[in-house]
């Protein structure tokens, strides 16, 4: 779900961006906040520096899941999507015209940008893979597979003597929340979580907190 591989957090605290860094200003959003949507005039370049935001589409009563921005993630406004915070969010904006203007002499932003349009590419035809090719289970597995993975693993499933490969996963997210990031019903995940569960393939430890108590197996239950 991540957007890009590339983390401009990291190419921004290089000496010979320093002009550019300076371009950035701190926000801040509060969980459930829109950043941005279809209708804003502005065109704003950010990179996220902690949180998550979610991108997404939305037509009447529908809405379809883009993406997840991490820290170091990088995304323009001027797009047909909302962007809206998952946590509480802080993001270093800039105005894209102002950005441009240092493209020709900063090569390091112009091949970091680079590096960024290729994933964003890439992720499109992976978007529209998900959409047109797999259900919401194995929709649900991807997801739950890659908040794993980029959490620290977990002392408590190292230590318990019970899992391979286990790993703790805090969501911070609520059942509607996540069926909302997989294009499905609250009703639907929640029934899809309970059969992992009963399965073996999770525990539930608390509200929005998974344990995973084996992440190989659970993603090898996903169909080909």
């Amino acid at each position: 779900m991540r957007l890009t591989e590339s983390n401009l957090l990291i190419s921004l605290e290089a000496p010979e961006m320093q002009v550019v860094r300076q371009l950035f200003r701190s926000q801040i959003y509060h969980k459930g906040a829109l950043v941005s949507e279809p209708k804003s005039a502005s065109n704003r370049m950010f990179i996220v520096r902690q949180g998550r935001a979610r991108i997404y589409l939305a037509s009447r009563d529908k809405e379809f899941t883009v993406a997840l921005l991490d820290a170091g993630d990088v995304y323009t406004t001027h797009t047909r999507a909302y962007v809206q915070a998952l946590d509480d969010l802080e993001l270093l904006v800039a105005d894209v015209e102002m950005v441009r203007h240092h493209l020709a002499s900063t090569p390091q932003l112009t091949m970091a940008m680079i590096r960024v349009l290729g994933d964003l590419l890439s992720h499109a035809f992976s978007a529209i893979d998900t959409l047109a090719f797999k259900d919401v289970r194995h929709r649900l597995i991807e997801f739950l597979a890659y908040e794993a993975k980029r959490q620290s693993p977990c002392k408590e499933c190292q230590t318990c003597g019970k899992c391979q490969n286990g790993h703790m996963v805090s969501l911070g997210l609520n059942t509607e929340q996540i069926a909302t990031i997989l294009g499905s019903t609250r009703q639907t995940v929640s029934s899809l979580i309970n059969t992992l569960a009963k399965d073996g393939f999770l525990q539930q430890k608390g509200r929005g907190i998974l344990c995973i108590p084996d992440l190989t197996a659970l993603e090898a239950e996903k169909p080909d």
